[in-house]
């Protein structure tokens, strides 16, 4: 059980009957402090909980005399958790439905990014109703409509993270949002005020009436709801916000397509599979000289540019994201990948960490220990500057005539978490291909071209990939 002063549990509830208990009672034993927002029940249930808040001082219960709906009881927790100094919490329903075992996960997330909005990618069981799935398709679908991009990846999922004082700001004096619609009018308009999305898989369960299933969900009037507001987001995102939306969507996918960002993602999965260099035979010892010919010739390789190809693999997407560019590595200035395709940006990483330059502009993302060390590791690879990866590395390798792999494997298990296994192989004093792995599911590929012909980078180049 994990204890926050600044993330809390709200989970919000109307006539849910016995199940309530239960479940507050399972969140409590995962996360502690728990508010529970009574909306007008009229079962009885806010007596069980009254009970069980006097023998756990972590469980706050907020009545609401009349009911008013969902949204309407979200907000008014989130407003009471404003005020007792939270500035984050983790919404989810009071029937079970929601996994408690995954809270810790998502605060974790939530603590990493606390300016995000962190969204649960359901994982359906086998017993969902057909018409909640195909049904579903339809609003997700009008959502990414709404966001010129799929950011966002279930917009009706209710389990996740929000950070108070933006969802307070777009939603808190606003009429709209009260019932079902709130989940979906949440996420967009927090992601069209800037707070960027974070999906994390998460299992649902369903259970039928007789397993105590609760729905409140009324077919006519709550369809009629988010059919008017899907209206009301389009009607605005049309007159007056597209060109807002439009340049967030390509600032946040430049992000997230740099390399350093992949130390931001934290799944729980299995190991990535082990190589066949990592072992005593192909170690490495530090000042062996039978790679200092590499070493000096990639210390007098000079300025080099290529063609590559880079795919993504995480563990929610079943095929890679790929993409295309030019990088271009200088022996002062640093490494810089120009992408090409699906979009255009340049990623420059040097010894002052990374920027990123797209046609809105450029930034720097946030800065993070992880990624410090991620980019740190990549750039002492692409300068075979062996020293320097020893400090943090194992190395491990083999040559055979002009060709040689490389491995390198972190000393702590704080490197590992971050940056994970880095492998490369390459001939002479060029590297072709560098595969950065986290998991057997999540890793980073990139395959480099031959270089072009040895030239110094052009004044242009320099002031246009490099800083």
């Amino acid at each position: 059980m994990t204890t926050s002063s600044s993330h809390l549990v709200l989970i919000p509830t109307f006539n849910t009957g016995p199940r309530l208990q239960e479940v507050v009672k399972q969140v409590l034993g995962y996360w502690q402090p728990v508010l529970v927002v009574v909306d007008g029940s009229t079962d009885g249930s806010e007596k069980m909980l009254l009970e069980l808040s006097a023998r756990h001082p972590a469980l706050d219960i907020l009545i609401l005399r009349e009911n008013s709906g969902k949204g309407a009881a979200v907000l008014a927790g989130a407003k009471a958790a404003v005020a007792r100094g939270f500035s984050h919490v983790l919404v989810m329903d009071a029937d079970g439905q929601h996994p408690a075992e995954s809270i810790e996960e998502f605060m974790t997330a939530s603590k990493k990014k606390p300016e995000a909005l962190i969204l649960g990618q359901p994982i359906f069981p086998s017993n969902i109703p057909p018409e909640r799935l195909h049904g579903r398709k339809l609003s997700v679908g009008l959502v990414h409509f709404e966001l010129l991009g799929t950011g966002i990846a279930d917009p009706l999922f209710g389990f996740r993270v929000y950070p108070l004082h933006p969802l307070l700001s777009v939603l808190g004096s606003r009429s709209g949002g009260r019932r079902y619609d709130f989940d979906t009018e949440a996420a967009v308009r927090l992601s069209w005020s800037g707070v960027k999305p974070v999906n994390l898989p998460a299992p649902v369960r369903y259970f039928s009436k007789t397993e105590g299933g609760v729905t409140h969900f009324h077919y006519v009037r709550d369809n009629i709801t988010l059919v008017w507001m899907h209206t009301r987001l389009i009607t605005e995102l049309l007159l007056w916000r597209w060109p807002s939306v439009r340049r967030r969507q390509r600032a946040w996918r430049a992000a997230a397509l740099s390399i350093a960002l992949l130390a931001l993602a934290s799944f729980h999965l299995r190991a990535a599979e082990s190589d066949p260099l990592v072992n005593s035979e192909h170690q490495i010892a530090a000042g062996a000289g039978n790679w200092d010919d590499l070493i000096t010739g990639f210390a007098h390789s000079g300025d080099v540019a290529a063609d590559f190809s880079e795919q993504r693999f995480f563990p929610f997407k079943k095929q890679p994201v790929e993409l295309k560019g030019e990088v271009r590595v200088s022996p002062t200035r640093g490494l810089s990948l120009h992408y090409t395709a699906p979009d255009e940006h340049v990623v420059i990483l040097d010894e002052k960490g990374i920027l990123i330059r797209a046609p809105a502009g450029e930034k720097a993302p946030p800065a993070d220990p992880r990624a410090t060390s991620a980019n740190e590791a990549l750039l002492h690879l692409l300068r075979f500057d062996f020293p320097a990866l020893e400090k943090d590395f194992e190395l491990y390798g083999e040559r055979d005539q002009g060709k040689w792999s490389l491995v390198l494997v972190p000393r702590t298990d704080g490197l590992r978490r971050s940056v994970g296994r880095i492998s490369a192989t390459g001939e002479g004093s060029t590297i072709r291909h560098i595969e950065i792995r986290r998991t057997a599911k999540q890793a980073i590929v990139i395959t480099i071209d031959a270089p072009r012909p040895a030239a110094s980078f052009s004044a242009d180049e320099l002031s246009r990939f490099f800083r």
